[in-house]
């Protein structure tokens, strides 16, 4: 595989002329084994019929080496070409094998190609909350008490052991272990059940219980998932339950679905076995490169094959052309639903997204991803340990989460940068998000979806009363519960609904503000051959360009204004060349610009990915992007 590095980031991009594979498409497997009738949830299903075998793909043609970087240390010769000598590595990043698939990361942007349906069944069915639960169920686990002994002892270890699980008056056999990740330190802990091969229960082998022990309500994640659930997306269902471990009552926890072949079949995907990857952790960026602190995507199924499909989704992402970045984003993704998520992580105010490892499921069948999201107990609504009884929960989270305009993940930024200096770390975002912020159509939809939900779903009186009955529902199990404060447990509802009473106008009021963006100073043409930027003032007063900050690097923002200085009158235009500011605009990569050194001022963002060479971006009279 080829690559080239933008020496002065130390980022490294494919370059164009990589070597290609083809992917491989796969028929839809056969029909999977049901799980058992509804009531004797640990009973195997049948077997179904096996699928037909996929044919065969056809070779890919050797690539020829890359040419001798400079200045590097030597990198290894490239494989399957001929002739080819390895070129020299440069420093810095490290590589990440973004793909070359014919339908990834082309000059012009992706291949264009029709989806073959979707799994939004109605995209204009109203937001209505699902049943609240009738009674909170018993699971009780039965192992040896040596074993459950050095679990504790050992709460990192992933060994699985022995342990037999009975609900509904039936018992099975199973494997338990602690599971998460933080969560393994907490004094509650969370569960990972696994039955023997071809048994269900509930129609999965696998069960998570989460402890909720970072969360003095015990509700605001159920609260997210039923809030997906509400909003159509097909996401994990959520449950409360009771859990016994040898005779010692351990609480509630909630029993949240997997997300694995079971989650495909339970949820009728077309595809019963596409290819499902995690997020890395410190990531889920949907970039085209990672830095050293951050994890690769791990793919959960179909291990064995090529990522040809995720490079192209990816590529898709970051080299869609503006003027089609709609069309391409409904070709490739579940972008209603996509919109979907990003609304109840603004109504949750969801948190710490690069480490929630949220799953992208690439549907074979309908040629489209659809993103999972994971852990909403990260959200900042949630009600932590130590906090005292009485406090106010922070309902101020930006609305758009994980982008470059949420000022928490620049606050993290800096935390994490004056708490360890040895990771290049950067201020974290999607560039998926951040694509459909910036442009003009999509964001609209967001925020009319935003509205919609407001309006239909997430209304004081709704809420409230979920809040109310969800906490009556779990109440009776809670006093026995060593690990969880009571007085901030009977305290709970009040505490969330201070929360909805005042981020339902903070919402509002965010919308108004960013429903259209700045535009005193933007790019309103960008020649990446030339390596020049031509500045913009459309607003409707003079701007000082001398605080201004370009950068080809969003997640690398000089510290220092670079722009040359001057007043620039409403109308008028201002050419910048990036080499004279010592930057270099990559085929792949991107231009940020900000009115100051301030993260929050920032302006206008533009990924070039999608121009051939020779063609330039500008702006046309209504200020959309256009590609000549």
């Amino acid at each position: 595989m080829g690559w080239r590095r933008i020496a002065a980031s130390g980022v490294l991009l494919l370059a164009w002329g990589c070597t290609e594979f083809v992917a491989v498409d796969r028929e839809p497997n056969g029909v999977i084994g049901e799980p058992g009738g509804s009531g004797g949830g640990l009973e195997p299903g049948p077997g179904g019929a096996g699928g037909s075998g996929g044919s065969g793909g056809t070779g890919g043609s050797g690539g020829s080496g890359g040419t001798g970087g400079t200045g590097g240390t030597g990198g290894t010769g490239g494989t399957g070409g001929t002739g080819g000598t390895g070129g020299t590595g440069g420093t810095g990043g490290a590589l990440i094998p973004i793909g070359a698939d014919p339908l990834g990361c082309e000059p012009g942007g992706p291949a264009r190609r029709p989806p073959n349906g979707t799994l939004l069944a109605d995209p204009e069915a109203p937001f209505r909350l699902p049943p609240i639960q009738t009674e909170v169920e018993s699971y009780e686990l039965r192992m040896d008490p040596l074993d459950l002994a050095d679990m504790y002892d050992h709460p990192r270890s992933d060994e699985m052991r022995p342990a037999t699980f009975i609900a509904r008056g039936e018992s099975r056999e199973v494997l338990v272990r602690f599971r998460g990740n933080s969560s393994r330190a907490w004094p509650k802990k969370s569960w990972r059940i696994e039955f023997p091969e071809g048994t269900r229960f509930d129609g999965r082998r696998k069960l998570n219980l989460l402890s909720e022990w970072k969360d003095h309500t015990m509700m605001v994640e159920k609260l997210g998932y039923d809030l997906l659930a509400a909003m159509h997306v097909p996401a994990p269902r959520a449950k409360y339950v009771r859990l016994t471990v040898n005779g010692q009552y351990l609480g509630v926890h909630l029993d949240l679905e997997r997300v694995d072949k079971d989650f495909v079949r339970n949820h009728e995907f077309p595809d019963k076995d596409p290819d499902i990857y995690r997020c890395g952790r410190k990531d889920c960026e949907m970039k085209l490169w990672r830095e050293e602190f951050q994890q690769e995507m791990e793919k959960k199924t179909n291990e064995l094959q090529v990522n040809g499909r995720l490079d192209a989704f990816l590529c898709a992402v970051n080299a869609a052309p503006e003027s089609e970045l709609v069309e391409v984003l409904e070709e490739r993704l579940e972008l209603e639903l996509y919109l979907r998520t990003m609304v109840v992580d603004a109504l949750i105010s969801n948190d710490v997204v690069e480490d929630s490892r949220s799953y992208l499921l690439l549907d074979n069948f309908l040629g489209r991803a659809l993103y999972v999201p994971w852990d909403l107990n990260n959200s900042s609504t949630k009600w932590q340990p130590g906090s005292k009884v009485g406090g106010t929960p922070e309902f101020e989270r930006p609305p758009l989460v994980y982008t470059a305009f949420d000022r928490w993940s620049e606050e993290k930024y800096l935390w994490r940068l004056d708490d360890d200096r040895s990771h290049k770390w950067h201020p974290l975002s999607s560039n998926l998000n951040n694509r459909i912020v910036f442009h003009p159509e999509l964001r609209a939809r967001l925020f009319a979806r935003l509205e919609q939900a407001l309006d239909q779903l997430f209304t004081e009186q709704a809420i409230t009363a979920w809040i109310e009955a969800n906490h009556a529902l779990i109440l009776p199990y809670m006093p026995g519960d060593p690990k969880i404060s009571m007085p901030h447990f009977l305290d709970a509802k009040r505490y969330l609904g201070t929360y909805v009473t005042n981020r339902i106008p903070f919402l509002r009021e965010q919308i108004a503000l960013r429903r259209a963006l700045p535009r005193d100073l933007l790019l309103v043409r960008v020649d990446p051959a030339s390596g020049t930027v031509v500045l913009g003032n459309l607003g409707d007063a003079p701007v000082w360009t001398g605080t201004a900050v370009l950068s080809t690097n969003l997640r690398k923002r000089p510290l220092v204004a670079n722009v040359p200085a001057r007043m620039l009158p409403p109308g008028e235009t201002m050419e910048v060349n990036l080499a004279l500011l010592g930057l270099r605009l990559d085929p792949l990569g991107e231009l940020a610009l900000w009115a100051s050194t301030d993260a929050q001022s920032l302006r206008d963002l533009l990924y070039v990915g999608g121009l051939l060479p020779g063609q330039v971006y500008e702006r046309d009279a209504a200020g959309r992007w256009t590609i000549r």
